[in-house]
């Protein structure tokens, strides 16, 4: 016997909510009750027997069967958009959507984007940040700025850099530092997800005490933050710490690097259609990072 497939709203309530982890965000979105929403949700809990979120006090919680269930979800609703959007009346101009991480978003693309509309001032540009790497996974972009190691990324991916790991501080902190074993004893800020750390810094300066994080984020635009706030020494991207140390705002406590084991890479996915906007990006993109100094 055939399986009967739950009805669309149902997955649509279930994709939402999984994105917004929250009722009421899903329900603005889709334009219905928080309480149509979470029936919708029931019922599709109830049809395939399994629990989709963790209902809590201050929001939700998606289960391991929802993270299981929502890529292949998503994945079907961008489709069916996709499809759609053959139909659907096209702007004067090109569009072109892009994922990248928000702290490279925040960090290094945003203060350069100026330049790429000035350029291409018919170009619209769509951007969307990203946490963690199988984001991308249910990303609808046409090209994607991927944090991580090369074996993480698909055939084809471009590596737009070769980073080093600092340790950056507010100037006030560093005048406190004399020695490179000094750092240990100021509170250390570490980034969750990446494959450095700071024992992997004191190891590469061969410091003789063992470093310890007193604060850890999850993304390195926070460890700036962080640092800028006087919380703390930050491990960072010299990439992304470079206009920060610029203009003083962060100062290096330490002349010591250590080479980045992650990296960022350009991957695309964009329909034919959007070629000549994504191909336009892409040779600015390279264009900025070729004259960037070091």
């Amino acid at each position: 016997m055939k399986y009967s497939v739950p009805p669309l709203t149902w997955f649509r309530a279930f994709e939402s909510a999984a994105r917004h982890l929250s009722f009421t965000n899903a329900a603005a979105e889709l334009n219905l009750t928080q309480s149509a929403v979470s029936q919708h949700v029931r019922a599709l809990e109830g049809r395939l027997g399994v629990v989709l979120f963790e209902r809590k006090a201050r929001g939700l919680a998606i289960t391991e069967a929802g993270r299981r269930l929502q890529p292949s979800v998503s994945g079907a609703i961008g489709d069916l958009a996709r499809a759609c959007e053959m139909f659907a009346p096209q702007p004067a101009g090109q569009t072109l959507d892009i994922a990248c991480t928000m702290s490279f978003a925040l960090l290094w693309l945003t203060p350069r984007l100026s330049s790429f509309h000035a350029g291409h001032p018919s170009v619209h540009l769509g951007v969307s940040s990203t946490l963690w790497p199988d984001e991308y996974h249910n990303a609808t972009s046409d090209l994607q700025i991927r944090y991580g190691t090369g074996y993480q990324m698909p055939a084809g991916a471009i590596q737009l850099f070769s980073d080093v790991l600092v340790p950056v501080c507010i100037p006030a902190m560093a005048e406190r530092i004399r020695h490179r074993d000094d750092l240990w004893s100021l509170p250390l800020i570490g980034t969750v997800g990446s494959s450095e750390g700071w024992n992997d810094w004191a190891g590469h300066v061969k410091a003789t005490t063992p470093p310890i994080a007193s604060h850890s984020v999850d993304s390195m635009a926070l460890a700036l933050a962080f640092a800028k706030a006087g919380s703390g020494v930050a491990l960072v991207s010299r990439t992304l710490s470079i206009g920060s140390i610029r203009d003083g705002s962060l100062v290096m406590p330490v002349a010591a690097t250590v080479p980045a084991k992650n990296s960022y890479f350009l991957t695309h996915s964009f329909r034919e259609d959007r070629r000549k906007s994504a191909e336009s990006f892409s040779a600015w993109l390279m264009d900025e990072i070729a004259c960037t100094p070091d």
